[in-house]
């Protein structure tokens, strides 16, 4: 299940603060689990799912 526009709004808007809290080389000891446990809990979506999702939006802010 991929996420609404919405949730990947919000997602992003959760993400935002997360990432100003972690670098990069923290993403995987720490962020891929904070991030699946607030999809899982929010959004009722898979760990590969989330941490897909969570690339895509790094990968979008990169870009800004």
């Amino acid at each position: 299940m991929s996420l609404s526009e919405a949730q990947r709004e919000e997602f992003k808007e959760y993400l935002e603060t997360i990432l100003d809290l972690y670098t990069k080389e923290e993403y995987v000891d720490f962020v891929e689990d904070i991030v699946y446990h607030y999809c899982a809990r929010k959004f009722n979506i898979e760990r590969e799912e989330s941490v897909k999702v969570f690339y895509e939006l790094v990968k979008e802010f990169e870009n800004q």
